[in-house]
Order: structure tokens, then C-alpha cells, then sequence
């Protein structure tokens, strides 16, 4: 299952460009040729984010075409 492998990349980069702030939401684009099944995505997603500044952020998987595979977005809460 490569989709562990994705979620630990796509979270490794949030919380670089986090910059510490708590992440809300995380958007990802996928195509049906990007070989990525995304219920997988989904079960991996929560488990990975767990202890990072990503955990209890909602992914949301957006249609793609192609072989698109990519972070479209993520959303962090105001600094306090």
C-alpha cells in the first residue's frame, strides 16, 4: 500500500509550510490514473496526521484528470 507512503510525504510538507500553525483542512487533487486509491488515502490520512500539526484536519479529495497527484491546498488556523 503506497498511499501510506504518499500520506507520510504530503504531511511532512504541510507541516513544513505550516510553520507551527495548526492545520484545519488539506485539499488534494487526484486524477484516476494517478494509481492512488483514495479510500486508502483517507485511512492513512488521520493515523499519519496524529501528534502533528495536521491531526484533525479534514482531507478533501478533489477530482483531477489524468495521472494529477498533488496538494492542491490546506487551510491553518489564525496564530492566537
Amino acid at each position: 500500500m503506497h498511499e501510506l507512503g504518499l500520506t507520510k510525504n504530503i504531511i511532512a510538507i504541510i507541516t513544513e509550510h505550516a510553520k507551527g500553525c495548526r492545520v484545519k483542512r488539506v485539499s488534494l487533487s487526484v486524477g484516476p490514473q494517478a494509481c492512488v486509491e483514495t479510500r486508502a488515502l483517507e485511512f492513512c490520512f488521520d493515523i499519519v496526521a496524529a501528534g502533528t500539526v495536521a491531526e484533525n484536519a479534514t482531507l478533501e479529495i478533489l477530482p483531477a484528470s489524468g495521472d494529477t497527484f498533488l496538494i492542491k491546498e490546506f487551510e491553518t488556523e489564525e496564530a492566537a
